[in-house]
């Protein structure tokens, strides 16, 4: 007569130990789509609208930022800066219905229409899917029974973020707020409970979470920034209903193996720290912003939401702000040395998961950010390549074969300053050691920006011996030459996929005149 009870207890003993059961991790993504239109990366501008307030706020990188949209007919165009490939789009819907066109265009002439939706007002999220197009301008057009607001307009395509590195301040307050979850901040998720309803794979890639019904209490994403990052507040895009948001930073991720050999997360650690930053959304809006008592500094950071009842659907974004001073991509530039020969210094950022942690700014505070850290600068891989070209060849083009070349890996740093006078000032410094004779050459290179697109470029290389005795020092200047092409060691707009830009060339003797840059060598 007692079975029937005790089955029931076994029933939620069970219950309750599928709730509290480790999480497997999530293989982290190398690559990941980033939004063409926000972002310090970004080269895209409101061109003009009709019909719709605060219309600039739809360009913003918080994702909380909105739009408002009356009744009736509206619209946003949107410059890109350039031609940029895009594939699918999206924005959240606070209240609106009718209908939605999406166009591109290449020159504000002829337009195509990419996709059209008829959505209603209980729909959180409109998408766009179509083929992928090159696309310099694009226009939403809205024709709407009811208004209300739009948030979080973004746009996907070719650009990733792989082969670009953020720089931050050792402290976190230079530079510029970025969003560093869904933009160039290295974030990759490695932990989401309970498994997305629209696909893990789409769920990780887009940051965008629509969680099952479920009877986990809470519904919980963490994150791997691949290094230190310093964050400044945290925001929340989520389904409109009543919401408290928690926010919890781990200096070393507490995993261990399971019986499969693979890493898992106990939930029961959150109860073992407090969260950084708390808030509620009371009233049920779908959105609100935490702000720590002071700014976080973090490797792994955990995003929990707890609806206020148990929803069939849940859907949510977090995002993390912190100052960003600079990105970083590839850098090449080719010097054609006083004999004629070219020597080529390419400096390639690696994965974007850690990459530039070799020569992070942010210093750990304890033994286990010590660690994180530690195997953030081992596991990047930015590649430093000097080669040497006889005279006469092109190092360009197709099978040009050096006489002389070098690897290393993860010794470069970059650093990028701006003047009182607008003058932005990029240094690029690598380290080459040559294995067989233990010569090391130390290359700087140095380029100062105007505010009128004026460039000058010098070049120092010091080599120095295996008993630290230097043996040559040369120094390459432009005296005001204007390159045709950059760097690219400054922000590279839309990112254009992870292109490598194009080479900049430092030739001696060749008039500015002529298109190419003068220099001056001198040799102590």
């Amino acid at each position: 007569m007692k079975l029937a009870p005790t089955i029931v207890i076994l029933g939620s003993l069970l219950t309750a130990g599928s709730i509290q059961a480790k999480w497997s991790r999530i293989p982290i993504i190398k690559e990941k789509p980033i939004n063409t239109i926000s972002g310090p990366a970004s080269n895209a501008s409101l061109d003009s609208s009709s019909g719709i307030g605060r219309a600039d706020s739809i360009l913003s990188s918080d994702i909380t930022a909105s739009s408002t949209v009356s009744a009736g007919k509206s619209f946003l165009l949107i410059n890109l800066g350039k031609p940029v490939l895009i594939s699918s789009s999206s924005f959240v819907n606070d209240g609106i219905e009718g209908r939605a066109t999406l166009s591109a265009s290449a020159d504000k002439n002829g337009w195509a229409v990419l996709e059209e939706k008829v959505f209603s007002a209980a729909d959180r999220t409109v998408e766009f899917k179509f083929a992928g197009m090159q696309a310099k301008f694009v226009k939403l057009e809205l024709v709407l029974s009811k208004g209300g607001l739009i948030r979080s307009l973004q746009f996907f395509g070719a650009a990733t973020d792989k082969g670009y590195a953020v720089k931050q301040s050792a402290d976190g307050k230079g530079g510029k707020p970025a969003d560093l979850i869904n933009g160039l901040g290295g974030a990759r998720v490695v932990y989401a409970a309970p498994r997305p309803a629209n696909g893990l794979d789409t769920a990780i890639t887009y940051n965008k979470f629509a969680f099952p019904e479920s009877d986990e209490k809470y519904r919980t994403i963490i994150y791997d920034f691949g290094q230190l990052r310093i964050l400044n507040e945290f925001a929340s895009v989520h389904s409109p209903r009543p919401v408290r948001f928690e926010v919890f930073a781990f200096d070393n991720l507490p995993e261990k193996e399971d019986w499969r050999g693979r890493m898992a997360f106990d939930p029961s650690d959150f109860g073992n720290i407090s969260p950084v930053a708390v808030a509620e959304d009371t009233r049920g809006t779908g959105t609100l912003k935490a702000k720590p008592a002071k700014a976080v500094k973090t490797r792994y950071l955990a995003l929990r939401w707890e609806p206020e009842f148990n929803p069939p659907d849940f859907q949510c974004t977090g995002s993390a702000e912190g100052n960003v001073t600079n990105i970083v991509t590839t850098n090449t530039i080719i010097v054609t040395n006083a004999d004629g020969t070219k020597t080529v210094m390419t400096v390639t950022v690696g994965d974007a998961h850690s990459a530039g942690a070799g020569d992070s700014k942010l210093e750990p505070e304890n033994a286990a950010q010590m660690v994180a850290q530690g195997e953030a600068k081992s596991s990047d891989t930015t590649v430093i390549t000097m080669a040497t070209y006889a005279a006469g060849v092109d190092p360009t083009a197709p099978g040009a074969t050096p006489i002389s070349s070098t690897t290393t890996t993860g010794t470069s740093t970059v650093t990028v300053t701006t003047q009182s006078d607008g003058t932005v000032v990029t240094t690029s410094t690598s380290k080459v050691v040559d294995s067989t004779t233990g010569t090391t050459t130390t290359t700087t290179i140095t380029e100062s920006k105007a505010p009128d697109g004026t460039i000058t470029t010098s070049v120092n290389q010091t080599s120095t011996d295996a008993a630290g005795n230097t043996t040559t020092n040369t120094t390459l200047t432009n005296p005001g030459g204007t390159p045709t092409s950059t760097t690219g060691t400054n922000a590279d707009g839309n990112l254009a996929g992870g292109s490598t830009p194009s080479p900049s060339t430092v030739t001696p003797g060749v008039p500015a005149s002529s298109g190419g840059t003068q220099i001056s060598i001198t040799s102590p």
